[in-house]
């Protein structure tokens, strides 16, 4: 097997990972964000009562004790799932990218057009310049389902680092406080291996969410490719210079 085609043997491995991990974790959404409920939870009783979800009732009298401090939780939850994640999925994501070395971007590196394919950006020019409604019907269709696969993506991603983020927490606000919380619990009697696991999960959630490339933005139309082609072979010529006229 030649360089290249390790190279691209690599990179096709990464990227299904990856997407694997961000459609998976779409799929199951709603599981993510009843374990979201559970975590920050099972966090806040820790906190306030010393006590973990599995061993509160309905009748505990804390609770009710401590129904102002929980009212305020409640709002801090909204606060958390709409602000306080989406903020730091956006600063891991740009952390993240950062930092990585150029061999591991290169790896989630997108993808370029297939055989008879074009880009959606080619095909709105197309359709604007000739006044092509069946281009522009194409393109429109296509178009809505790119930003929609995006839109998924995007949300899988900070989903998934919103649970990275309240499985930390829910560790240390369980140390802090003295209080076996769910994460210490489902540990115990296994701790080293079971941490470890979660440690490699952590730390490679975020690089595969945040580093899989964008949805391919393109469109099969064989006629528009050919005519892309001889338009790049009249502009560069057929040994890749640019030709001046």
């Amino acid at each position: 097997m030649t360089e290249e085609a390790q190279g691209k043997s690599k990179a096709d491995a990464a990227q299904a990972i990856s997407i694997g991990l961000i459609e998976k974790a779409w799929e199951f959404k709603w599981g993510i964000q009843l374990i979201y409920i559970a975590l920050y939870a099972d966090a806040v009783l820790a906190w306030f009562l010393h006590k973990n979800l599995l061993s509160v009732t309905t009748g505990s009298t804390q609770i009710w004790e401590s129904i102002g401090a929980l009212l305020l939780a409640v709002a801090g939850f909204g606060l958390t799932v709409s602000f306080v994640i989406p903020q730091f999925s956006e600063f891991m994501r740009k952390f993240i990218i950062e930092i990585s070395p150029a061999f591991l971007l290169d790896a989630f590196r997108k993808r370029g057009a297939e055989s008879g394919e074009v880009s959606l950006h080619y095909l709105h020019t197309e359709a604007l310049r000739t006044s092509d409604d069946f281009l522009m019907a194409i393109y429109q269709e296509k178009n809505s389902i790119w930003i929609r696969k995006l839109n998924d993506q995007r949300q899988a991603t900070t989903l998934l680092i919103g649970l990275v983020l309240l499985t930390v927490s829910d560790i240390w606000v369980g140390y802090t406080s003295g209080t076996e919380t769910l994460i210490l619990w489902l540990a115990r009697g296994h701790e080293v291996p079971f941490y470890l696991y979660l440690a490699l999960a952590i730390f490679i959630l975020p690089i595969f969410s945040i580093l899989k490339p964008w949805p391919r933005a393109y469109a099969y139309h064989p006629q528009l490719r050919r005519k892309q082609d001889q338009e790049r072979k009249e502009l560069y010529g057929s040994d890749g210079t640019t030709r001046l006229g």
